[in-house]
């Protein structure tokens, strides 16, 4: 039996081979965009759950409360880790990072390690990081022990074996103790290099027990199997009372974040360490691929019920000679499960051709080995089965429920009655297809505003040169900036600790209230010198600038953003004079600087406090004006090789480096562009199948139109006008859909766009346009042949 219905199924869907190609294409293409999306969101969902006990493992994280706010800080300071476990039984271990970019040298080999952090040696028992060499358990006991990731290892060391020997890490001479494997891509903090935290701890005792304060770290705890996470959490409010006493800054809650959500579900917070996702952009590109799925799922309905008027006679045959009706469906569905087994198999080599460019749009290593075998397979199936039924179970049903009277009679209402239900799924089909092309210019116009906002400050022509810890360098800055001023093409150079778009330091301090009092807060601070904020075209709204003309500011001159100065309840008039204390200096504010966005705009402007500290810089900022870029950067490079022979140069552009804070939206917008192009396209491969199937049924009326006198025109009208009032009202039904979703995702921004009406009539004619050429083509073919050759047999 299953052999005749595999055999019937195969000559029915050779004999109709155009409706079956299109049938085969459309739910390849579907399948292959769900397959490479589905790959991307089980990649996006599984960071951090490689660690074996990633369920057990929580960050401490800090709602920081002072008079003037609320902080929510991703850090935490160096006594909370130890005193949480002798606290709370609950508590198995913890262990501590803290780092960042650091100098290191073997010899002449130097690199800037980016991600070079300390950590308590009992990193190896919280996380599941394997060591390829030395012993997990001591590998980070003794200060200046360091362990190397294997690419880390290979960069210094060659094929030599790195244990027992030593690198010059930021100046310390440090011993090799370990080798691990390289940190997964789906870790939500990536490092390069493990120093062991009693280096910092031998010269930080008292600090380490009594620094509750110094909110640098970041602290994980590891909890006991069956520990009550909800129990623990509610004991942190009398964990605070007994451990820091309660000033004017003090700490509302410690919460513990789950390390698996970290990195998508839980809001970033200030001092970060790492990356995060977007849940916004995975539910979106989530949605993208389940949406061309179901067009052609739909396309797959439409076809199948389109085309059973020409099999009618076929199941009234079968009827009178005794078939049952479940034989029937048995019979449809095995064609539909072949149809879906086709397309599978098409659509797996479509999607694993397709991932190269998938990885480049998104800048991810996507590859179908990191998904176990047995997933793929048994997911596969399920899906082929899944689909084959879906698509094919309302066709078998609707064929097979025909009695052979009404088959044979000559009025064929009964059939044509469901014509309804294939308008609605076309309907949908255009509701998608116009959602996605109109979403896809909102986001396109979000990236162009952010790209042409006015941010506060010039970042054009601004090339960044990194200090990297120099020392020296920062001692003689401004015989530095001099030497790199006289230059060729530099038209001024300013050093600073951060530039716009990297994330500041949130620093202690104590500011005077509209009252007359000092309060306590943590304030954005950048340590600036006195050509930063003319370098970077960042007016004075009062005041005055540092001025070399006063040396003091130095030592007692702060200068707050226009945010600061409202968030402390001063203005214009009261701001100038007010105390502040903050990084060992006691000094007033001498001026108030206009707003600018000095991170991302995804993030409001927040308070900002500037002052001069040389021993802070970081980055060097040269204005240029050049026509030969190439040439003045290797000037730059030439000259720093003088200045700092020991140090690598090391240098970027400002403009590149903002407009990277907008990879992510920038790469949905691409993505939603390329599977909004393919969503139409499968759409009109339904649309061709059904124009054909409507051409073909009304063949006869057409030839005796053309006969009484109709125009090709009025024909071609004739047979596109249903569809032509379907895309209208999708185009209604799409407006309120793409109008909220959009809203939903520009909730992450802080400047946005109006979602005007020109983006919904552009995507409204697109697709109208892209129909009414398919359609038109059909209908011409049939407005335009011989009449004769359909009525002859009349």
């Amino acid at each position: 039996m299953l052999k005749n219905y595999f055999v019937a199924a195969i000559r029915n869907l050779y004999k109709n081979k155009g409706f079956s190609i299109i049938n085969i294409l459309g739910l390849s293409i579907g399948l292959a965009s769900f397959m490479v999306i589905a790959l991307y969101v089980y990649h996006e969902s599984s960071f951090d759950r490689y660690h074996k006990n990633a369920n057990r493992i929580y960050r401490i994280v800090e709602n920081l409360k002072t008079e003037n706010e609320l902080l929510f800080q991703a850090a935490s300071s160096p006594p909370m880790g130890p005193a949480m476990q002798r606290d709370f039984p609950e508590v198995e271990s913890y262990v501590r990072f803290v780092g960042g970019d650091m100098v290191v040298r073997r010899g002449d080999v130097v690199f800037i390690e980016s991600t070079c952090l300390l950590a308590d040696s009992t990193v190896f028992q919280v996380f599941s990081w394997p060591l390829i060499a030395g012993d997990a358990r001591t590998a980070l006991t003794e200060p200046k022990s360091v362990v190397l990731t294997r690419e880390t290892a290979i960069r210094y060391f060659g094929n030599d074996d790195p244990i027992g020997q030593t690198l010059d890490v930021d100046g310390d001479m440090c011993k090799v103790t370990g080798v691990m494997e390289d940190v997964p891509e789906n870790s939500h903090f990536p490092f390069t290099l493990l120093m062991s935290f009693s280096t910092w701890s031998i010269d930080n005792k008292g600090a380490e027990r009594t620094a509750w304060f110094w909110n640098s770290f970041n602290t994980y705890l590891l909890l006991r199997e069956g520990a009550d996470v909800t129990g623990l959490r509610a004991k942190m409010k009398d964990f605070i009372d007994r451990n820091v006493e309660k000033g004017a800054m003090y700490y509302e809650d410690l919460p513990l974040q789950a390390l698996t959500d970290i990195y998508m579900k839980e809001t970033p917070r200030s001092w970060e360490r790492g990356k995060r996702g977007s849940l916004s952009n995975l539910y979106i590109l989530s949605f993208i691929g389940l949406f061309i799925l179901l067009i052609a799922c739909f396309n797959y309905v439409n076809l199948a019920t389109a085309r059973a008027s020409r099999r009618l006679k076929e199941v009234g045959l079968r009827k009178v000679l005794g078939a049952h009706r479940r034989s029937l469906i048995a019979q449809f569905l095995s064609e539909s499960l072949i149809v879906s087994l086709l397309a599978t198999v098409l659509g797996v080599g479509i999607g694993w051709a397709a991932l190269p460019l998938f990885n480049t749009l998104l800048d991810t290593t996507l590859s179908l080995s990191m998904v176990p075998t047995y997933y793929i397979v048994g997911g596969l199936a399920a899906l082929t089965v899944l689909l084959g039924i879906v698509s094919g179970i309302y066709p078998a049903l609707i064929i097979s429920g025909f009695s052979p009277l009404e088959i044979f009679r000559p009025s064929l209402r009964g059939f044509f009655s469901h014509q309804f239900f294939r308008r609605v799924l076309v309907s949908v089909q255009f509701v998608i297809s116009i959602t996605l092309i109109a979403g896809t210019l909102l986001v396109f116009s979000q990236l162009e505003l952010v790209r042409t906002r006015s941010l506060g400050f010039h970042k054009d022509a601004t090339l960044l040169v990194r200090l990297n810890g120099n020392n020296d360098v920062r001692e003689r800055i401004d015989v530095v900036k001099d030497q790199f001023s006289k230059l060729p093409g530099v038209v001024s150079v300013t050093a600073s600790n951060r530039v716009p778009g990297e994330a500041t330091t949130n620093l202690f301090g104590q500011l005077e209230t509209k009252e007359g009092n000092l309060s306590p807060t943590n304030i954005n601070t950048n340590f600036i010198d006195h050509d930063f904020l003319p370098a970077y075209g960042i007016p004075m709204v009062t005041g005055r600038n540092f001025s070399r003309d006063f040396p003091a500011d130095d030592t007692i001159a702060f200068i707050v953003n226009e945010t600061a100065m409202k968030d402390f309840g001063w203005t214009l008039q009261t701001a100038l004079g007010k105390r502040i204390e903050h990084s060992g200096k006691k000094g007033t504010v001498i001026g108030v600087c206009k707003d600018f966005h000095y991170r991302s705009l995804h993030q409001t402007i927040e308070p900002l406090l500037l002052t001069l500290r040389r021993q802070a810089y970081n980055t060097i900022s040269l204005k240029v004006q050049s026509e030969n870029t190439p040439a003045l950067v290797s000037d730059v490079e030439k000259l720093w090789k003088q200045i700092a022979p020991a140090y690598p140069f090391t240098y970027s552009f400002l403009e590149e480096d903002y407009n990277n804070l907008y990879q992510a939206d920038a790469q949905l917008g691409k993505v939603a562009g390329v599977f909004s192009g393919l969503a139409i396209f499968v759409g009109c491969l339904g649309l061709f199948g059904l124009t054909s199937f409507a051409v073909a049924r009304r063949v006869k009326e057409m030839s005796i139109r053309k006969v009484l006198g109709a125009s090709v025109s009025q024909i071609i009208l004739i047979l596109s006008r249903e569809f032509i009032a379907l895309i209208a009202i999708a185009f209604a039904v799409s407006i309120p859909i793409t109008y909220y979703l959009v809203s939903r995702w520009l909730i992450n921004f802080t400047e946005r766009i109006d979602i005007g009406p020109m983006s919904f009539i552009i995507a409204g004619v697109s697709v109208l346009a892209l129909a009414w050429c398919t359609v038109s083509f059909l209908s011409f073919r049939a407005a335009t042949a011989n009449p004769s050759d359909a009525l002859r047999q009349e």
